[in-house]
Protein backbone atom coordinates (compact mmCIF):
# COMPACT_ATOMS: atom_id res chain seq x y z
CA UNK A 1 0.00 0.00 0.00
CA UNK A 2 1.30 3.81 -1.02
CA UNK A 3 1.83 5.98 1.79
CA UNK A 4 -1.23 8.13 -0.45
CA UNK A 5 -3.47 5.58 0.34
CA UNK A 6 -2.71 5.33 3.56
CA UNK A 7 -2.82 8.64 4.37
CA UNK A 8 -5.78 9.20 2.31
CA UNK A 9 -7.41 6.39 3.88
CA UNK A 10 -7.45 7.60 7.25
CA UNK A 11 -9.64 10.74 6.98
CA UNK A 12 -11.74 8.63 4.92
CA UNK A 13 -12.60 6.66 7.60
CA UNK A 14 -12.84 9.44 10.08
CA UNK A 15 -14.82 12.08 7.77
CA UNK A 16 -17.21 9.48 6.90
CA UNK A 17 -17.30 7.46 9.94
CA UNK A 18 -17.00 3.90 7.27
CA UNK A 19 -16.56 0.95 8.38
CA UNK A 20 -13.98 -1.48 8.11
CA UNK A 21 -16.13 -3.25 5.22
CA UNK A 22 -16.71 0.16 3.60
CA UNK A 23 -13.33 0.91 3.57
CA UNK A 24 -12.29 -2.53 2.20
CA UNK A 25 -14.53 -1.84 -0.58
CA UNK A 26 -13.04 1.44 -1.53
CA UNK A 27 -9.59 0.62 -1.61
CA UNK A 28 -9.64 -3.42 -2.10
CA UNK A 29 -7.54 -4.40 0.72
CA UNK A 30 -8.08 -6.80 3.35
CA UNK A 31 -9.70 -6.23 6.85
CA UNK A 32 -6.66 -6.67 8.48
CA UNK A 33 -4.55 -4.86 5.91
CA UNK A 34 -7.10 -1.95 6.73
CA UNK A 35 -6.83 -2.17 10.18
CA UNK A 36 -3.10 -2.33 11.04
CA UNK A 37 -2.28 0.96 8.45
CA UNK A 38 -5.02 2.91 9.57
CA UNK A 39 -3.39 2.33 13.27
CA UNK A 40 -0.03 2.86 11.92
CA UNK A 41 -1.68 6.20 10.83
CA UNK A 42 -3.58 7.08 13.82
CA UNK A 43 -0.29 6.20 15.87
CA UNK A 44 1.71 8.93 13.32
CA UNK A 45 -0.97 11.65 14.03
CA UNK A 46 -0.84 10.97 17.87
CA UNK A 47 2.58 11.66 18.09
CA UNK A 48 2.00 15.23 15.66
CA UNK A 49 -0.29 16.14 18.06
CA UNK A 50 2.35 16.75 20.73
CA UNK A 51 4.29 19.17 18.81
CA UNK A 52 1.63 20.93 17.03
CA UNK A 53 -1.42 20.80 19.77
CA UNK A 54 -0.38 22.63 22.50
CA UNK A 55 -2.92 24.04 25.09
CA UNK A 56 -3.69 27.45 26.31
CA UNK A 57 -3.93 26.50 29.76
CA UNK A 58 -1.75 23.46 30.29
CA UNK A 59 -3.08 22.57 33.69
CA UNK A 60 -6.95 22.65 32.49
CA UNK A 61 -8.39 24.28 35.52
CA UNK A 62 -10.49 26.81 33.81
CA UNK A 63 -13.66 25.40 31.74
CA UNK A 64 -14.44 27.14 28.93
CA UNK A 65 -18.14 28.60 28.80
CA UNK A 66 -19.14 26.78 25.66
CA UNK A 67 -18.81 23.47 28.09
CA UNK A 68 -19.59 24.84 31.23
CA UNK A 69 -23.20 25.84 30.10
CA UNK A 70 -23.50 22.77 28.33
CA UNK A 71 -25.88 20.41 30.15
CA UNK A 72 -24.68 17.59 27.38
CA UNK A 73 -20.74 18.17 28.49
CA UNK A 74 -20.53 19.71 31.80
CA UNK A 75 -20.92 16.41 34.32
CA UNK A 76 -17.82 15.15 32.93
CA UNK A 77 -16.14 18.14 33.56
CA UNK A 78 -17.84 17.85 37.48
CA UNK A 79 -15.94 14.73 37.50
CA UNK A 80 -12.26 15.75 36.42
CA UNK A 81 -12.44 19.07 38.37
CA UNK A 82 -13.46 16.94 42.00
CA UNK A 83 -10.65 14.55 40.93
CA UNK A 84 -8.31 17.24 40.41
CA UNK A 85 -9.10 19.37 43.93
CA UNK A 86 -8.78 15.57 45.39
CA UNK A 87 -5.42 14.93 44.12
CA UNK A 88 -4.12 18.49 44.78
CA UNK A 89 -4.61 18.60 48.07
Amino acid sequence: MSVIEKISMFPYTLALGSSNMEVQKRFQYSDETICRYFNEVLRLVCLLTVDFIKPVDPEFSITPMEIAMNPRYMPHFKVKNTLSKLLNN
